[in-house]
Order: structure tokens, then sequence, then C-alpha cells
């Protein structure tokens, strides 16, 4: 699935402001999404070793506000968790990780969450 896919579920889901990875502007507006292709994910398999590989994509979280971070956050998850991915087969994406709240080291006064999915 592409990337830019991700970007615009997240925009339909009501995600203001969202990147891809490396494309977060020097003085971004709060609050905002970033959004990451997994690649070299491990492959998901089973104690028997039959499974298939996993998509996955991480979505970065960023906020100065308790509220704006976890309100950001409550959409990705709405707009992915137990949802069918547009892709062939439409395989559902479940979220796999997310993070606790935590104050980015590198700008004072963000805070972030981050949340993995694989589909």
């Amino acid at each position: 699935m592409s990337i830019h896919n991700i970007t615009a579920l997240l925009q339909e889901a009501g995600v203001d402001r969202v990147y891809v990875l490396g494309s977060v502007p020097p003085s971004p507006a709060y609050p905002y999404a970033v959004v990451a292709p997994a690649p070299g994910a491990p492959q998901v398999r089973t104690v028997d070793g039959s499974g298939d590989p996993a998509g996955r994509f991480v979505v970065q979280h960023f906020g100065r506000t308790l509220e704006s971070v976890t309100d950001l956050a409550a959409l990705s998850f709405a707009a992915f968790d137990g949802k069918a991915m547009p892709v062939p087969d439409a395989p559902v994406a479940w979220q796999e990780v997310a993070s606790a709240v935590y104050r980015d080291p590198d700008d004072s006064g963000v805070l972030a969450i981050t949340h993995t999915y694989r589909y």
C-alpha cells in the first residue's frame, strides 16, 4: 500500500495536518501526524512456521497539549484499527503497538504518541 494512501485515509478521518516521514516543515503547526512505512518488518509466522509477511506502517502524533495529541491518536485509531485497507484482497489493519504519551526530547513541550499498524 502506498504511504500516500495512508495519508489520505488520515485526512479523511479528520487529521488536518499529515506529513510523510521526511517532509515535515521546519516549524510545523500543531497538532500533526507523520506516517511512515515499516520496511523490512519481520514476517509474521506461527509456531509451526506458516504465515504470510505482514504489511506495517507507523503513525506518529505530535501536539503541544495532552488533549491535542490524544485526540489525534484517537482519530488515527478510528481510521485504521479493524478497517479494510484499500489494496488487493482488502486486508484488515490492526493496531500492533501503541506508545504511551511521551515528551519529544528534541523539541521542548511537544508531546507524542506512536502507533504501529499491521495489515
